[in-house]
């Protein structure tokens, strides 16, 4: 077994190789002259009359210096529980695109959906809009590049991330790209947990509910930057930021909000942390809703002590999974939550959403599980958004959906069966791999 694992650690296990590309990536991060043109929409919130404690302003100046993102303060959003909706919210917006449309996801499905997009974007590129797509290798292995030729063909550009052509030989395999980006013209932007496919607008084989963003306003310059970052990053091309801004708006309402990535080219798990942080400090409640929950011991022992506390946390993960084995690992860790005193619900479909609320004024909606690999491999990216009238919509989404869920109790737990109890400490001991 060490022999074969050090094999494995040769291809796989020594991170990506960023190289040429890591320098160039580096050069984008570090050059002040467009971080500075967020920052400058920041105003400090100390001067402004808003209904957020203490608790919350210092967890945003910790998000600002820890990682390295600006509050963005004036911002309109739109939440859809139904992806159907989404979608097509967001073909209409790319239809109206003067200027450019800038696509990114972790996996791309040669759909109904998906090809309805990627026709509009051929549209659009022969109309001259600029068209840019960047899609996991990865996570679109099953969708061919003849599929977006017409894309390229019309003008646009597609780029794989980390591609290569031996796919599962290529060592950046364990590294994906699982953000979710769309920027239109720079005023419009969503973000979430839905790919392209049919089944994220719940017309698959497994029921379906997610949840995803519609973003107007100062945010979407972050996402905006986000997105180059990554383009140049998988092309190797120098993307000309010299128009970079924050688009002109007629947004004027106080929704503060800061987009927080991190991937394996952060030293830290930054984005587990800053989670980590958010659940020390929570003092009424903590809701969650994961598809997958494989923490570390890190994650596990912040939230249990939470529990021991006296903070209300409740975890919603699917009742229906797209993967038994991950199930079993994800029902082990929460059987031991159940028994220090949280509750945990099975929604009735598959629950694909990421979502957290804490004390009804921090809310996040992202792309980021709660597992090991979007805390150490993935790059991913999560919005938090900040007051209580947007923590009450979160709030009564989590309640809705709690209303159609089943509660595991003490009881259910105790109930497993022995082969539901082996399969669960099998798979626990596989997760980190999962």
């Amino acid at each position: 077994m060490p022999i074969i694992a050090f094999i494995f650690y040769i291809f796989i296990g020594r991170g990506p190789t960023l190289s040429k590309k890591k320098k160039y990536l580096g050069k984008v991060l570090a050059d002040e002259k467009y971080y500075r043109i967020l920052e400058e929409s920041y105003i400090h919130l100390e001067g402004i009359a808003t209904d957020l404690s203490n608790d919350t302003r210092e967890f945003i100046k910790f998000c600002t210096r820890y990682n390295n993102s600006p509050c963005l303060v004036f911002n309109d959003m739109e939440v859809f529980t139904d992806i159907n909706m989404q979608y097509e919210r967001m073909l209409c917006d790319i239809k109206n695109a003067k200027q450019y449309v800038n696509v990114l996801y972790f996996i791309y499905k040669d759909s109904k959906i998906g090809r309805r997009l990627r026709d509009l974007l051929v549209k659009k590129a022969k109309e001259g809009v600029i068209v840019r797509v960047l899609v996991d290798d990865f996570g679109t292995w099953r969708t061919g590049n003849k599929f977006f030729k017409p894309i390229q063909q019309a003008g646009g550009e597609v780029i794989r991330f980390l591609s290569s052509r031996l796919r599962y030989f290529n060592r950046n395999v364990n590294y994906r790209n699982h953000r979710k980006i769309v920027v239109v013209d720079g005023e419009v932007a969503y973000t979430g947990g839905a790919n392209i496919g049919d089944e994220y607008a719940n017309m698959g084989k497994l029921p379906w509910r997610d949840t995803h963003l519609r973003i107007v306003g100062d945010a979407v310059a972050a996402l905006n930057l986000r997105f180059l970052q990554d383009y140049a990053y998988a092309s190797n091309k120098k993307i000309d930021l010299s128009t970079f801004s924050i688009k002109d708006h007629e947004v004027n309402n106080l929704l503060p909000v800061q987009v927080v990535s991190c991937g394996p080219d952060w030293q830290e798990q930054n984005l587990k942390q800053t989670y980590i942080k958010l659940i020390y400090s929570a003092k009424k409640r903590i809701w969650l809703q994961t598809p997958y929950y494989i923490p570390d011991d890190a994650f596990q022992d912040a939230i249990k002590s939470a529990i021991n506390s006296g903070v209300d946390v409740r975890i919603m993960a699917p009742g229906v999974p797209d993967k038994k084995l991950v199930y079993y690992a994800t029902k082990s860790y929460l059987a031991d939550l159940v028994k220090a005193g949280a509750k945990v619900y099975f929604h009735p479909k598959f629950l694909h959403a990421k979502t957290l609320l804490i004390d009804d004024e921090i809310s996040s909606i992202g792309t980021f599980n709660l597992d090991i690999r979007s805390f150490q491999l993935h790059f991913e990216l999560t919005n938090f958004i900040y007051g209580r009238q947007f923590g009450l919509t979160s709030k009564n989404i989590f309640l809705k959906d709690q209303s159609m869920s089943k509660q595991w109790t003490k009881q259910d737990v105790k109930n497993r069966t022995k082969r539901e109890r082996f399969l669960e400490y099998i798979m626990r001991l596989f997760s980190p791999l999962l």
